[in-house]
């Protein structure tokens, strides 16, 4: 599977992926994180990367330029990422999103606890992420990440249980 990441208006993410996903060769996404609103009390979706639409295809990157050249919608659409004529994402950076992303290209919450000053996961997408998290903000529920994407770092949506019972706190 080749991903490709294009570079659009943060109002026409969603639209876009709409219009791709039209194509069965396309699986269009905007990143989304989970995470807690505190004025709502509830778990809502906002973007991870905003301005950034990735596309996964069997396509190759030269059948892909054709294809995009192709589309009607253009409306939002800005560029495509790549480096001389080569994708913009990494091998090690496409691991990273297949791993945190599920299939719906969502950044799930995730819950633990902290222990001696360290959080820890017990579940979630970052179970085995506990030692590239930074910075937790525990009222606003998100950790911060050593992990980059176009230089700007990751952050998630990580929901503190109670230890005794290992429900939400």
């Amino acid at each position: 599977m080749n991903w490709y990441v294009l570079f659009v208006q943060t109002l026409y993410e969603d639209k876009l992926c709409s219009f791709f996903n039209r194509d069965r060769k396309i699986f269009a996404f905007s990143a989304k994180i989970e995470y807690y609103r505190k004025d709502r009390k509830r778990n809502e979706l906002k973007s991870l990367f905003p301005g950034y639409v990735f596309i996964k295809t069997e396509l190759n990157q030269k059948e892909f330029n054709d294809w995009l050249r192709h589309q009607e919608q253009k409306k939002g659409f800005i560029k495509q990422l790549q480096y001389e004529a080569e994708n913009a994402l990494t091998p090690e950076e496409i691991q990273l999103f297949n791993m945190l992303l599920d299939d719906n290209g969502i950044l799930r919450m995730s819950y633990g606890n902290i222990v001696d000053s360290k959080l820890l996961i017990k579940k979630g997408p970052l179970a085995n992420f506990d030692s590239y998290i930074i910075k937790y903000d525990k009222r606003n529920r998100i950790a911060t990440m050593d992990l980059f994407f176009l230089n700007k770092r990751w952050i998630a949506g990580v929901t503190l249980l109670d230890c005794d019972e290992n429900k939400e706190l």
